[in-house]
């Protein structure tokens, strides 16, 4: 989104291609991770990220994640220069040697296919699109501690990738609320059943709770949800 309306405001006529119905990835209502940024007493989050997170903060003090959908979606759909499609997914590109010069998208909801020619193409899907269908060099996993000297990487290269995190909902209410798990749910009855969780940490945020990581994230991304 900042590198589109940052475009856009330099006088480029730009194109913002989302295949979710709401903006912001993760920092959306789809995935409620908010913008955290840069913390610590002299770091601070500036330029077009600021505008939006303060926009939010006048408009939306509660923090209602729908409100926040519109403040991301007024900044695109009201920004000169600037094409929105959302709902749409890029699904081919078309090359002039090794040069990307145009993309192939459907949009879901319009039911209609649009061919986008540009000078240039940023790819912000997280798991590179553009990658796969231009023949660029990609690789999966991690690589090997000692290729970039990193002593935060395995001594051996795998193909573990980012798990999918569960989003836990809770709501404290005034009476106890019965449950009915279904019959295919999962039991986990005592602490030694999740061998991997993170201990000590008090928060909000269970985020150790993830899947398919072992997996392909991509090619089994339905198995891994089911």
């Amino acid at each position: 989104m900042c590198a589109a309306i940052a475009a856009a405001r330099n006088g480029a006529k730009t194109a913002i291609v989302q295949d979710r119905p709401v903006f912001g990835g993760n920092a959306s209502s789809e995935i409620r991770m908010w913008i955290c940024g840069a913390h610590g007493a002299h770091n601070k989050e500036a330029g077009i990220l600021e505008e939006i997170q303060l926009e939010n903060q006048y408009r939306n003090p509660s923090g209602n994640y729908s409100i926040w959908d519109s403040v991301l979606w007024g900044k695109i759909a009201y920004q000169p220069n600037l094409a929105a499609f959302l709902n749409c997914s890029c699904v081919d590109a078309e090359m002039d040697g090794n040069r990307i010069v145009g993309i192939k998208a459907w949009q879901l909801t319009t039911q209609t296919w649009h061919a986008i020619r540009a000078r240039t193409f940023i790819d912000c899907s997280g798991d590179s699109i553009l990658a796969a269908v231009t023949g660029a060099e990609f690789r999966e996993g991690r690589e090997a501690r000692e290729e970039f000297g990193e002593d935060i990487e395995p001594l051996k290269a795998d193909r573990k990738t980012m798990g999918n995190t569960l989003l836990l909902q809770l709501r404290r209410t005034d009476s106890v609320q019965s449950f009915v798990p279904p019959r295919w749910a999962y039991k986990f009855e005592r602490p030694e059943d999740l061998p991997h969780r993170v201990s000590g940490v008090h928060a909000h945020n269970f985020w150790w709770l993830e899947i398919g990581g072992l997996q392909d994230t991509i090619t089994d991304a339905e198995p891994i949800r089911d």
